[in-house]
């Protein structure tokens, strides 16, 4: 939200904490008097956003039971007529709306270079394809507007719980369904003492198996980034670490443009802040998205562990010195 509604936010920010409260609901008509001013997506952006993610996601369900399936670069990596179908949707509306900006969606066959200044939209039509196959409901819709390289909006539809999360800096976090849609109350600080329930991946849990024997951390286990974030602003996790690298853009965009919203930490054990490479289209370092504190306490439990086969850590340097 900006200043127009501040005091209105505030307010019912400050009552949702005190009563301890997990939203600061708002009606329809408030929610559409979230004031954009300044901001490079506007009201009625935001409900051709909201629209459009319902739309691909009522789309994708309706195609599930008839889609085929196929390979990209390998076995492990399918995509469905179902990804490719809501790509070429999702894409020309957008470009439709927003003549002027840059588009990349992940089932683009072609791409041409990216400055990554201006605009700049990240699509992925079915984040957790393999969840999308299985039918597992661990699978989203999501659009992400990148402005000189930094997260404005994002917008992500969970198809099997009829659900959209859309919020970025300035904007707040907010959740939809057909029937409320409701600002999301910021979450309370995770501190060095407190067991987290961290959610992480399939891959980085079979390459890092130690994590789960820490007595600090609670695994949770969740599909598409987007549902991961989802479940941090719901209370139902407290964090999300990617640590083997390599996460994709298009899977980051959204979702962290939510998180930011909230006021969630979103940065990286490396570094405080987490970049977008409109080159190589990935981030080449580990990923961290949470409550407030959360990259502190990764740091914490998590920095030496994961290095320390790297001797040009501090970590890895330390424990080679121990072994002379």
């Amino acid at each position: 939200m900006c200043s127009s509604n501040a005091d209105q936010v505030l307010q019912s920010q400050s009552k949702a904490e005190n009563a301890g409260a997990e939203d600061a609901g708002f009606t329809q008509a408030e929610a559409q008097h979230a004031c954009t001013r300044g901001s490079q997506i506007k009201e009625d952006d935001i409900s051709f956003l909201i629209d459009l993610a319902e739309k691909a996601g009522d789309l994708a369900l309706s195609m599930r039971s008839s889609i085929e399936i196929m390979e990209k670069s390998g076995p492990k990596d399918p995509v469905t007529t179902a990804d490719i179908e809501l790509s070429g949707m999702l894409v020309s509306a957008i470009k439709n709306r927003f003549p002027n900006d840059v588009i990349v969606s992940e089932e683009d066959k072609e791409r041409s270079q990216i400055s990554g200044r201006g605009r700049v939209w990240m699509i992925d039509p079915i984040d957790g394809t393999r969840g999308y196959i299985q039918n597992d409901g661990q699978y989203a819709v999501m659009l992400g507007l990148l402005v000189d390289g930094r997260p404005e909006f994002g917008c992500v539809n969970v198809p099997a719980e009829r659900k959209t999360f859309f919020g970025g800096p300035g904007h707040g976090s907010w959740s939809s369904t057909s029937s409320e849609r409701r600002r999301l109350a910021p979450l309370p600080r995770l501190n060095f003492a407190d067991q987290a329930r961290v959610i992480m991946g399939s891959r980085d849990r079979k390459s890092h198996p130690w994590v789960e024997e820490l007595p600090q951390v609670e695994l949770v286990r969740s599909g598409s980034i987007g549902v991961k974030v989802a479940r941090i602003l719901e209370r139902r996790a407290d964090l999300y670490v990617h640590l083997s690298g390599h996460l994709k853009s298009w899977d980051t965009a959204g979702p962290v443009a939510i998180a930011l919203g909230n006021g969630l930490d979103v940065g990286t054990i490396e570094g405080d802040d987490l970049t977008f490479d409109f080159v190589k289209l990935f981030h080449e370092s580990s990923v961290i998205i949470g409550r407030s504190g959360a990259i502190d306490w990764c740091r914490h439990y998590l920095e030496c562990r994961h290095y320390l086969d790297n001797p040009e850590h501090e970590c890895g340097a330390r424990r080679d010195g121990e072994a002379q």
